[in-house]
Protein backbone atom coordinates (compact mmCIF):
# COMPACT_ATOMS: atom_id res chain seq x y z
CA UNK A 1 0.00 0.00 0.00
CA UNK A 2 1.28 3.45 -0.94
CA UNK A 3 2.34 5.68 1.94
CA UNK A 4 0.49 8.90 2.59
CA UNK A 5 2.10 12.29 2.09
CA UNK A 6 2.14 12.77 5.86
CA UNK A 7 3.97 9.47 6.45
CA UNK A 8 6.69 10.29 3.93
CA UNK A 9 7.08 13.84 5.24
CA UNK A 10 7.41 12.55 8.80
CA UNK A 11 10.30 10.32 7.68
CA UNK A 12 11.97 13.19 5.84
CA UNK A 13 11.56 15.47 8.84
CA UNK A 14 13.75 13.33 11.10
CA UNK A 15 16.06 15.58 13.10
CA UNK A 16 19.28 13.59 12.77
CA UNK A 17 18.84 10.45 10.64
CA UNK A 18 16.46 9.85 7.75
CA UNK A 19 15.22 6.27 7.81
CA UNK A 20 16.44 5.22 4.35
CA UNK A 21 15.07 1.64 4.50
CA UNK A 22 11.64 3.11 5.24
CA UNK A 23 11.93 5.52 2.30
CA UNK A 24 12.85 2.60 0.04
CA UNK A 25 9.85 0.70 1.30
CA UNK A 26 7.61 3.70 0.57
CA UNK A 27 9.10 4.13 -2.90
CA UNK A 28 8.21 0.59 -3.97
CA UNK A 29 4.54 1.61 -3.83
CA UNK A 30 4.97 5.12 -5.23
CA UNK A 31 5.98 8.47 -3.76
CA UNK A 32 3.54 11.41 -3.61
CA UNK A 33 4.45 13.74 -6.50
CA UNK A 34 4.87 16.85 -4.37
CA UNK A 35 7.86 15.38 -2.49
CA UNK A 36 9.09 12.79 -4.97
CA UNK A 37 12.12 14.88 -5.95
CA UNK A 38 13.31 15.15 -2.37
CA UNK A 39 12.90 11.40 -1.80
CA UNK A 40 14.85 10.65 -4.98
CA UNK A 41 17.74 12.71 -3.63
CA UNK A 42 18.01 10.33 -0.68
CA UNK A 43 17.33 7.15 -2.65
CA UNK A 44 20.05 8.02 -5.16
CA UNK A 45 22.41 8.99 -2.32
CA UNK A 46 22.80 12.56 -3.46
CA UNK A 47 21.91 13.45 0.12
CA UNK A 48 23.15 11.41 3.07
CA UNK A 49 20.53 10.07 5.49
CA UNK A 50 22.75 11.45 8.27
CA UNK A 51 21.55 15.05 8.50
CA UNK A 52 24.23 16.17 10.93
CA UNK A 53 26.18 18.01 8.21
CA UNK A 54 23.35 18.36 5.71
CA UNK A 55 23.52 22.14 5.38
CA UNK A 56 27.24 22.03 4.60
CA UNK A 57 26.71 19.21 2.11
CA UNK A 58 23.86 21.00 0.34
CA UNK A 59 25.87 24.20 0.00
CA UNK A 60 28.88 22.28 -1.28
CA UNK A 61 26.83 20.56 -3.99
CA UNK A 62 25.22 23.83 -5.00
CA UNK A 63 28.61 25.52 -5.32
CA UNK A 64 30.01 22.54 -7.20
CA UNK A 65 27.20 22.65 -9.74
CA UNK A 66 27.43 26.42 -10.11
CA UNK A 67 31.12 26.15 -10.97
CA UNK A 68 30.63 23.51 -13.69
CA UNK A 69 31.22 24.36 -17.33
CA UNK A 70 27.78 24.44 -18.96
CA UNK A 71 28.86 25.78 -22.34
CA UNK A 72 26.54 23.99 -24.79
CA UNK A 73 28.69 22.56 -27.55
CA UNK A 74 25.61 20.81 -28.94
CA UNK A 75 23.09 23.58 -28.33
CA UNK A 76 21.23 23.31 -31.64
CA UNK A 77 20.83 19.54 -31.46
CA UNK A 78 19.94 19.64 -27.77
CA UNK A 79 17.32 22.34 -28.16
CA UNK A 80 15.75 20.61 -31.12
CA UNK A 81 15.46 17.33 -29.25
CA UNK A 82 14.17 19.09 -26.12
CA UNK A 83 11.45 20.83 -28.13
CA UNK A 84 10.37 17.58 -29.77
CA UNK A 85 10.35 15.77 -26.42
CA UNK A 86 8.36 18.49 -24.67
CA UNK A 87 5.75 18.81 -27.41
CA UNK A 88 5.35 15.06 -27.83
CA UNK A 89 5.52 13.86 -24.24
CA UNK A 90 4.95 16.67 -21.73
CA UNK A 91 2.24 18.85 -23.22
CA UNK A 92 -0.52 16.38 -22.25
CA UNK A 93 0.30 16.91 -18.59
CA UNK A 94 -0.84 19.81 -16.46
CA UNK A 95 1.84 19.47 -13.83
CA UNK A 96 2.15 22.43 -11.48
CA UNK A 97 5.44 23.69 -10.12
CA UNK A 98 5.44 25.52 -6.84
CA UNK A 99 6.86 28.98 -6.80
CA UNK A 100 8.23 28.27 -3.30
CA UNK A 101 11.45 26.26 -2.92
CA UNK A 102 12.17 23.42 -0.53
CA UNK A 103 15.91 23.99 -0.01
CA UNK A 104 16.87 20.36 0.53
CA UNK A 105 14.95 19.08 -2.47
CA UNK A 106 16.54 21.73 -4.58
CA UNK A 107 20.07 20.90 -3.39
CA UNK A 108 20.72 24.57 -3.88
CA UNK A 109 20.09 26.01 -0.44
CA UNK A 110 22.39 28.56 1.07
CA UNK A 111 20.23 28.89 4.19
CA UNK A 112 19.56 26.23 6.83
CA UNK A 113 17.52 23.34 5.48
CA UNK A 114 13.93 23.14 6.65
CA UNK A 115 11.47 20.34 5.87
CA UNK A 116 7.97 21.69 5.96
CA UNK A 117 4.78 21.07 4.10
CA UNK A 118 4.05 23.78 1.57
CA UNK A 119 0.57 24.43 0.24
CA UNK A 120 0.10 25.35 -3.42
CA UNK A 121 -0.10 29.09 -3.90
CA UNK A 122 -1.77 31.32 -6.51
CA UNK A 123 1.69 31.86 -7.99
CA UNK A 124 1.90 28.19 -9.06
CA UNK A 125 2.60 27.80 -12.74
CA UNK A 126 3.25 24.95 -15.13
CA UNK A 127 6.81 24.29 -16.29
CA UNK A 128 6.98 25.81 -19.74
CA UNK A 129 9.06 24.71 -22.69
CA UNK A 130 11.69 27.42 -22.17
CA UNK A 131 12.34 26.43 -18.55
CA UNK A 132 12.41 22.75 -19.49
CA UNK A 133 14.78 23.23 -22.42
CA UNK A 134 17.12 25.49 -20.46
CA UNK A 135 17.42 23.01 -17.57
CA UNK A 136 17.94 19.98 -19.81
CA UNK A 137 20.57 21.86 -21.82
CA UNK A 138 22.42 23.04 -18.71
CA UNK A 139 22.37 19.66 -16.95
CA UNK A 140 23.43 17.69 -20.02
CA UNK A 141 26.07 20.21 -21.01
CA UNK A 142 27.58 20.12 -17.52
CA UNK A 143 27.56 16.33 -17.54
CA UNK A 144 29.07 15.93 -21.01
CA UNK A 145 31.71 18.57 -20.34
CA UNK A 146 32.75 16.63 -17.23
CA UNK A 147 32.61 13.26 -19.01
CA UNK A 148 34.31 13.78 -22.36
CA UNK A 149 34.42 10.03 -22.94
CA UNK A 150 30.63 9.86 -23.19
CA UNK A 151 29.20 10.54 -26.63
CA UNK A 152 26.02 12.56 -26.94
CA UNK A 153 22.94 10.55 -27.94
CA UNK A 154 19.36 11.76 -28.16
CA UNK A 155 18.46 9.15 -25.55
CA UNK A 156 20.33 11.23 -22.97
CA UNK A 157 17.73 13.99 -23.33
CA UNK A 158 14.99 11.50 -22.61
CA UNK A 159 16.94 10.05 -19.69
CA UNK A 160 17.51 13.40 -18.02
CA UNK A 161 14.01 14.75 -18.73
CA UNK A 162 12.24 12.92 -15.85
CA UNK A 163 14.68 14.50 -13.39
CA UNK A 164 14.02 17.95 -14.84
CA UNK A 165 10.29 17.27 -14.63
CA UNK A 166 10.43 15.95 -11.06
CA UNK A 167 13.05 17.99 -9.18
CA UNK A 168 12.79 21.67 -8.48
CA UNK A 169 16.20 23.07 -9.39
CA UNK A 170 19.10 22.24 -11.66
CA UNK A 171 21.59 21.17 -9.00
CA UNK A 172 19.24 18.44 -7.81
CA UNK A 173 18.45 17.44 -11.40
CA UNK A 174 22.13 17.20 -12.23
CA UNK A 175 23.27 15.15 -9.24
CA UNK A 176 20.37 12.69 -9.52
CA UNK A 177 21.05 12.22 -13.23
CA UNK A 178 24.75 11.77 -12.52
CA UNK A 179 24.01 9.10 -9.91
CA UNK A 180 21.80 7.16 -12.33
CA UNK A 181 24.48 7.35 -15.03
CA UNK A 182 27.05 6.11 -12.51
CA UNK A 183 24.87 3.11 -11.67
CA UNK A 184 24.49 2.30 -15.37
CA UNK A 185 28.21 2.74 -16.07
CA UNK A 186 29.18 0.62 -13.05
CA UNK A 187 26.96 -2.20 -14.29
CA UNK A 188 28.25 -1.86 -17.85
CA UNK A 189 31.85 -2.11 -16.63
CA UNK A 190 31.15 -5.66 -15.43
CA UNK A 191 28.28 -6.68 -17.72
CA UNK A 192 28.28 -5.00 -21.12
CA UNK A 193 25.10 -3.94 -22.89
CA UNK A 194 25.55 -6.68 -25.49
CA UNK A 195 25.76 -9.31 -22.73
CA UNK A 196 22.64 -7.90 -21.06
CA UNK A 197 20.79 -7.99 -24.38
CA UNK A 198 21.78 -11.62 -24.96
CA UNK A 199 20.71 -12.53 -21.42
CA UNK A 200 17.36 -10.81 -21.84
CA UNK A 201 16.73 -12.56 -25.16
CA UNK A 202 17.56 -15.90 -23.55
CA UNK A 203 15.06 -15.16 -20.76
CA UNK A 204 12.47 -14.19 -23.37
CA UNK A 205 12.99 -17.45 -25.25
CA UNK A 206 12.87 -19.52 -22.05
CA UNK A 207 9.83 -17.99 -20.34
CA UNK A 208 7.76 -16.91 -23.36
CA UNK A 209 8.53 -19.46 -26.09
CA UNK A 210 5.19 -19.01 -27.88
CA UNK A 211 5.58 -15.24 -28.11
CA UNK A 212 9.21 -15.66 -29.15
CA UNK A 213 8.16 -17.93 -32.01
CA UNK A 214 5.39 -15.54 -33.03
CA UNK A 215 7.83 -12.62 -33.17
CA UNK A 216 10.20 -14.76 -35.22
CA UNK A 217 7.46 -15.66 -37.67
CA UNK A 218 6.40 -12.01 -38.01
CA UNK A 219 10.00 -10.85 -38.51
CA UNK A 220 10.10 -8.65 -35.40
CA UNK A 221 13.64 -7.39 -34.73
CA UNK A 222 13.69 -8.35 -31.05
CA UNK A 223 17.35 -7.47 -30.57
CA UNK A 224 16.77 -3.89 -31.72
CA UNK A 225 13.80 -3.49 -29.39
CA UNK A 226 15.74 -5.03 -26.49
CA UNK A 227 18.61 -2.64 -27.10
CA UNK A 228 16.52 0.52 -26.77
CA UNK A 229 14.59 -0.84 -23.77
CA UNK A 230 17.70 -1.88 -21.88
CA UNK A 231 19.70 1.27 -22.63
CA UNK A 232 17.17 3.92 -21.70
CA UNK A 233 15.08 2.51 -18.83
CA UNK A 234 11.83 3.06 -20.79
CA UNK A 235 12.51 6.80 -20.91
CA UNK A 236 11.46 6.72 -24.57
CA UNK A 237 8.57 4.30 -24.37
CA UNK A 238 6.41 4.82 -21.26
CA UNK A 239 4.05 7.77 -20.56
CA UNK A 240 5.97 10.17 -18.34
CA UNK A 241 3.87 9.75 -15.19
CA UNK A 242 4.01 5.95 -15.46
CA UNK A 243 7.77 6.11 -16.12
CA UNK A 244 8.36 8.23 -13.02
CA UNK A 245 6.27 5.85 -10.93
CA UNK A 246 8.41 2.94 -12.18
CA UNK A 247 11.58 4.86 -11.39
CA UNK A 248 10.37 5.17 -7.78
CA UNK A 249 10.78 1.40 -7.64
CA UNK A 250 14.08 1.36 -9.51
CA UNK A 251 15.65 3.88 -7.16
CA UNK A 252 14.48 1.88 -4.14
CA UNK A 253 16.59 -1.18 -5.02
CA UNK A 254 20.33 -1.72 -4.92
CA UNK A 255 20.64 -2.80 -8.56
CA UNK A 256 18.02 -1.12 -10.77
CA UNK A 257 19.77 -2.31 -13.93
CA UNK A 258 19.23 -5.95 -12.92
CA UNK A 259 15.58 -5.39 -11.97
CA UNK A 260 14.99 -3.55 -15.23
CA UNK A 261 15.61 -6.59 -17.41
CA UNK A 262 12.95 -8.55 -15.53
CA UNK A 263 10.53 -5.62 -15.82
CA UNK A 264 11.14 -5.73 -19.58
CA UNK A 265 10.19 -9.42 -19.56
CA UNK A 266 7.19 -8.71 -17.32
CA UNK A 267 5.87 -6.20 -19.88
CA UNK A 268 6.00 -8.86 -22.59
CA UNK A 269 4.28 -11.33 -20.26
CA UNK A 270 1.55 -8.83 -19.36
CA UNK A 271 0.95 -7.76 -22.96
CA UNK A 272 1.38 -11.20 -24.55
CA UNK A 273 -2.22 -11.66 -25.70
CA UNK A 274 -2.35 -8.20 -27.25
CA UNK A 275 1.00 -8.63 -29.00
CA UNK A 276 -0.04 -11.94 -30.55
CA UNK A 277 -2.84 -10.11 -32.38
CA UNK A 278 -0.48 -7.62 -34.05
CA UNK A 279 1.64 -7.76 -37.17
CA UNK A 280 5.34 -6.80 -37.27
CA UNK A 281 4.86 -3.05 -37.73
CA UNK A 282 2.11 -2.94 -35.10
CA UNK A 283 4.27 -4.87 -32.61
CA UNK A 284 7.10 -2.43 -33.13
CA UNK A 285 4.82 0.58 -32.70
CA UNK A 286 3.25 -0.92 -29.56
CA UNK A 287 6.56 -1.74 -27.87
CA UNK A 288 8.11 1.64 -28.68
CA UNK A 289 5.01 3.50 -27.43
CA UNK A 290 3.86 1.50 -24.44
CA UNK A 291 0.39 1.98 -22.95
CA UNK A 292 -0.39 2.95 -19.39
CA UNK A 293 0.62 -0.07 -17.32
CA UNK A 294 -0.10 -1.06 -13.74
CA UNK A 295 3.34 -0.65 -12.15
CA UNK A 296 2.50 -2.54 -8.95
CA UNK A 297 1.37 -5.55 -10.98
CA UNK A 298 4.36 -5.23 -13.30
CA UNK A 299 6.89 -5.21 -10.46
CA UNK A 300 5.28 -8.23 -8.80
CA UNK A 301 5.49 -10.10 -12.11
CA UNK A 302 9.13 -9.01 -12.57
CA UNK A 303 10.08 -10.29 -9.12
CA UNK A 304 8.27 -13.57 -9.81
CA UNK A 305 10.23 -14.00 -13.03
CA UNK A 306 13.48 -13.22 -11.22
CA UNK A 307 12.71 -15.85 -8.58
CA UNK A 308 11.81 -18.34 -11.32
CA UNK A 309 15.20 -17.76 -12.96
CA UNK A 310 16.98 -18.16 -9.62
CA UNK A 311 15.11 -21.43 -9.14
CA UNK A 312 16.40 -22.62 -12.52
CA UNK A 313 19.91 -21.78 -11.37
CA UNK A 314 19.57 -23.82 -8.19
CA UNK A 315 18.57 -26.79 -10.38
CA UNK A 316 21.60 -26.25 -12.57
CA UNK A 317 19.54 -24.95 -15.50
CA UNK A 318 20.22 -21.73 -17.38
CA UNK A 319 18.49 -20.14 -20.34
CA UNK A 320 20.16 -20.87 -23.65
CA UNK A 321 23.11 -18.66 -24.64
CA UNK A 322 23.80 -17.48 -21.10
Amino acid sequence: MAASLEEVEETLNAEQLVDLPKLRSFARYGIPPSIRGEVWLYLLEVLSPDRTNEITSVRSKYQSYQSMDKSPALSTRLRGECTRYYNRRLLPYTRKRRAGQNPTAAVTATAPVQHQQQQPTPEDEAMDIVAFTTSVENVLSAFLNRNRNIEYKTGLVQLVAPFVWTLKTEAGMYFCFERLMTKIEDKTSTTSLSVRISFFLSLFRKFLPDLWMYFDEEGVDVRELASTWLQWFFAKELPVDILIRLWDVYFSVEDPVELHQYVCLAILTTCKETLEELDESEVRSFLLNLPRLDIDRLVVEANNLKQAFQHLQTRGERPAEF
